[in-house]
């Protein structure tokens, strides 16, 4: 399967579509001693079509339904045209700008004492918000003396308190008993979630000797199934490719005797509503128990939100991701303060099953603090 898989990467590119896969034996003798075969049928993705059936006004613009979408001016002698999309150009970066001054008001810098200013540098420097950093410095004054601000450790202490406490819901995944327990990965593109879901089906196929199946809904990218495919061969746990929410309900009951059983999904992008409703309609007949939204500790955390809130009516846990790749973990406390969904895992790195560790609130303090204390 994977010397296939890699044949279709090399004739086809990595963002062939999977439209099936299949294994058979062809010879042999009333289906004995026949030799092994794969079958992948894939297809290159042509031009998007318009999905218009009549023309639609769009900023001096119209969409054609045709086999390629046909774009036109209204008129070919209208010269304002550019002018227009000068000024929704020019429009659109005022409007970037006065979000990023909404974005700073009422986050002005507050003044600390010295041996207590160095400590709020400190948190900036992590990607700590200001309103969470008055909170935590804050504390600080409150609880210990003026005397005991020179002492690193009681501040520290005080200050990997505080977070801890924003960082205290988290919820684990437990194998099923009755039945197989329901993970579904989701997210927006690139966050890592094949490599995650790798590290959950091993940790607990291998390590915890548990049942366990993957399912990948990612058809988009072949790179994507054969990565899991590959994960599956070396750790031993069967791999289903699904095409349609229908697919995904049969190969499910397929592994109904299994413990637990992983849905790597497609990336979506957030803005994209299509996409979003494609995911939804695989939710809805997958049922998961747990749907877990990835996150990478790479994205700025103003991205972060926007990705949050999208997904957030389909999210019950969540994953940070990518946490080695960044100095700035401290943003994810900023989307912590601002949700009560427990967190689940954290990744920092690539190796499987090992970068990958529960969300104690003790480790991801460490990683929103840092391992060291800043220093006078």
């Amino acid at each position: 399967m994977a010397e296939t898989m890699g044949k279709v990467k090399r004739e086809l590119g990595s963002e062939a579509v999977i439209l099936q896969t299949r294994e058979f034996r062809e010879g042999g003798f009333l289906g004995f001693f026949g030799k092994l075969r794969v079958e992948i049928t894939a297809a290159i993705e042509e031009k998007p079509v318009a999905v218009q059936k009549t023309p639609v006004s769009n900023y001096g613009y119209y969409v054609e339904e045709a086999k390629s979408p046909v774009v036109r001016p209204f008129s070919e002698s209208n010269e304002e045209t550019p002018n227009l999309q000068e000024e929704l150009t020019s429009m659109r970066r005022m409007l970037e700008k006065m979000n990023h001054q909404m974005e700073g008001l009422g986050e002005e810098k507050s003044s600390w004492p010295p041996m207590l200013q160095r400590w709020a540098d400190h948190l900036h420097g992590r990607g700590i918000s200001e309103n969470l950093v008055k909170r935590l410095i804050s504390h600080v004054q409150q609880t210990l003396l003026p005397e005991e601000w020179v002492d690193d450790a009681q501040v520290y202490a005080r200050i990997e308190a505080n977070v801890r406490q924003i960082c205290g819901q988290i919820g684990l995944i437990q194998p099923g008993i009755d039945k197989p327990r329901i993970v579904a990965l989701i997210g927006a593109t690139g966050v890592g979630k094949t490599t995650t879901i790798g590290k959950l089906a091993a940790g607990f196929s291998i390590v915890d000797k548990r049942k366990v199946a993957l399912i990948t809904a990612d058809t988009y990218r072949v790179a994507a199934v054969e990565q899991l495919k590959t994960f599956g061969e070396i750790i031993g746990v069967p791999v289903e490719v699904v095409m349609t929410p229908t697919g995904l309900r049969e190969a499910l009951e397929l592994h109904a005797d299994k413990e637990l059983i992983f849905i790597d999904t497609a990336g979506r992008s957030p803005q994209h509503d299509i996409h979003m409703s494609e995911l939804r309609a695989f939710l809805d007949k997958a049922k998961p128990d747990f749907t877990m939204l990835v996150l990478s500790a790479t994205t700025q955390f103003a991205d972060q939100l926007r990705i949050y809130q999208r997904f957030e009516g389909l999210t019950t846990h969540l994953i940070f991701t990518k946490l080695d790749e960044t100095g700035s973990a401290g943003s994810i406390l900023n989307l912590l303060g601002q949700t009560t969904l427990p967190t689940a895992y954290l990744t920092n790195g690539q190796n499987v099953p090992d970068d990958i560790e529960a969300a104690t609130p003790l480790r991801m303090a460490r990683h929103v603090l840092g391992e060291e204390m800043p220093h006078a």
